[in-house]
């Protein structure tokens, strides 16, 4: 049985790479959103990142705060990042330090919103992509697509053990407002011989977020 979507065409005759191209143009296109990340099988030495929240808003700023694994404790990190100044406050203390996002294992979290290099542009350097079918979110109507990503391109964004090897996504995005509303990606990042997943929830498109630079 074939689903309708939008504009009548039905799942099986829509194109998973226009799919895609759709939904990097709406992230594009956005003011802002909101941003989760959870993790699940993160083993690996040094410091790890296995969750984050917050707002990225144009043209680039990030405030939130991440999740870190780090000598086997789990330390909450408060965030700010813009105009390439990237800030941090620890547990237990008071100020904000500038920092260096590679410390933590990951990209300068501002770029989320880049055009070229941010969130979006993994939408359309997929090595392959294909249909997986529909699901629902909040109810609503997503399309899901396989996707296989090269490895240096996400960890120019996340973080990887192995650049050379690809990492394995299943895209979910809303069939009519062209939303990326989760991506699911697997691969070696934190252990080159290990896989784990990163699952980024995404909503809020648009929001009026407030990101108040660190005195």
């Amino acid at each position: 049985m074939l689903l309708p979507a939008c504009g009548g065409v039905t799942q099986r005759e829509a194109d998973p790479r226009t799919i895609l191209s759709q939904a990097k143009a709406t992230i594009d296109a956005t003011s802002a959103l909101h941003f989760r990340l959870t993790s699940e099988n993160a083993h690996g030495s040094g410091t790890l990142i296995t969750g984050a929240e917050g707002d990225a808003k144009r043209p680039a700023q990030f405030g939130g705060h991440l999740d870190v694994l780090q000598s086997g404790f789990a330390v909450p990190v408060e965030i700010v990042s813009i105009g390439g100044t990237f800030s941090v406050k620890l547990p237990f203390t008071s100020k904000f330090v500038r920092a260096d996002p590679a410390a933590y294992g990951f990209g300068d979290p501002a770029q989320l919103l880049d055009r070229d290099h941010g969130l979006s542009s993994l939408l359309t350097t997929a090595r392959t992509a294909s249909l997986a079918g529909r699901d629902r979110i909040n109810g609503e109507e997503v399309d899901e697509i396989d996707v296989s990503l090269p490895g240096d391109e996400v960890a120019a964004l996340l973080t990887s053990a192995d650049k050379t090897k690809d990492v394995k996504g299943r895209i979910a995005i809303d069939v009519d407002s062209h939303q990326t509303r989760r991506v699911v990606l697997t691969g070696p990042f934190f252990d080159a011989h290990a896989f784990s997943t990163y699952t980024a929830v995404l909503d809020r498109y648009g929001e009026n977020a407030a990101i108040t630079p660190p005195p």
